[in-house]
């Protein structure tokens, strides 16, 4: 050879000649393997159509070259994540639902401690309270301290004390009763013998806490109570010359009334008497009367069930 190309030598002498390559000339039998490289191609010539299913890995994607636009929807799914990849910053304000939270144990209250992580305090027992326990450290599920105001205590489980718009002040569950002997007890006393109220029947006005049964108040509780009542006498003479009325307790027993050198006449009238006495709770208050002068026991103690015309009793809590 002379160096020198010669002109239309033709396909099968091996020697690309001057001659223009005709259109669509050299296919893949005249290109021989691995003989072009990334800079015999076209920009953009590399398309869909032109890459093989499965040719394109991970080592050929630029850093950074998958943006959102390129990621399908639900293509992402838990086995795609790093390892705590998922922070603070990724999760939208109120999106963890109650649903999503780990289960735990019923009466577990979340809170933190003082690492100022979060801990579940509790169950606590019934009755118990959620208790600050101080800075440093979480709350505590503890017994109630008993009451609530300085100088008070309560085991109260309803409404002991009412307050009213204007300031009144009541205590509707007080222990407090009034009764009135239902009928008339004939020929009791009068020459010495004594009635009791213990063991009679008396219709009741009120009773509150219903501590008062036949003709006998039970104390529920320790405390200061006023004790009251009236005998209403009926057919009394000249002849009557003393009177002696008790209120008796367990504690001890008072003098409500005495009369001496003085009579209930003519025919009827009524003593009342009261005394603020001491009493335990289980104490008992009753009421009983001697009269004297009769040749016998000839005086009636009223009873109609009303105070107005009839023998009464009664007795409130007040310290």
């Amino acid at each position: 050879m002379s160096g020198i190309v010669g002109k239309n030598l033709g396909r099968g002498s091996g020697i690309i000649t001057a001659t223009p390559v005709g259109a669509d000339a050299v296919d893949s039998a005249n290109i021989a393997d691995d003989a072009i490289d990334s800079e015999h191609y076209t920009d953009g010539s590399i398309d869909n159509a032109h890459i093989a299913d499965n040719a394109i890995d991970s080592e050929h994607y630029a850093d950074g070259s998958i943006d959102n636009a390129h990621i399908a929807d639900d293509a992402i799914d838990s086995e795609h994540y790093a390892a705590g990849s998922i922070d603070e910053a990724h999760i939208a304000d109120n999106a963890v639902s109650l649903a999503k939270m780990a289960g735990g144990t019923d009466g577990q209250i979340i809170t933190y401690d003082a690492s100022g992580d979060p801990v579940a305090v509790g169950p606590g027992t019934d009755g118990q309270v959620l208790t600050s326990t101080g800075a440093g450290s979480p709350p505590a599920f503890e017994d109630a301290a008993g009451g609530g105001v300085d100088g008070i205590t309560s085991s109260a489980n309803t409404t002991a004390i009412s307050i009213s718009a204007d300031e009144e002040v009541t205590m509707p569950l007080q222990p407090c009763f009034l009764a009135c002997l239902s009928a008339r007890a004939n020929n009791v006393t009068g020459n010495g013998t004594q009635y009791s109220t213990a063991g009679k029947t008396f219709t009741e006005i009120y009773d509150i806490g219903s501590n008062f049964s036949s003709g006998t108040f039970t104390a529920p509780v320790t405390g200061k109570y006023i004790v009251f009542g009236s005998f209403y006498f009926i057919d009394t003479n000249t002849n009557n010359n003393q009177t002696i009325i008790y209120l008796t307790t367990s504690n001890r027993t008072y003098n409500g009334q005495r009369s001496h050198g003085y009579n209930i006449y003519p025919y009827q009238g009524s003593f009342t008497y009261s005394v603020v006495a001491d009493m335990d709770a289980s104490d008992t208050f009753h009421m009983s009367v001697n009269m004297y002068g009769h040749s016998s026991d000839t005086v009636d103690v009223e009873g109609t069930g009303s105070p107005q015309n009839a023998t009464f009793m009664g007795a409130a809590l007040i310290a």
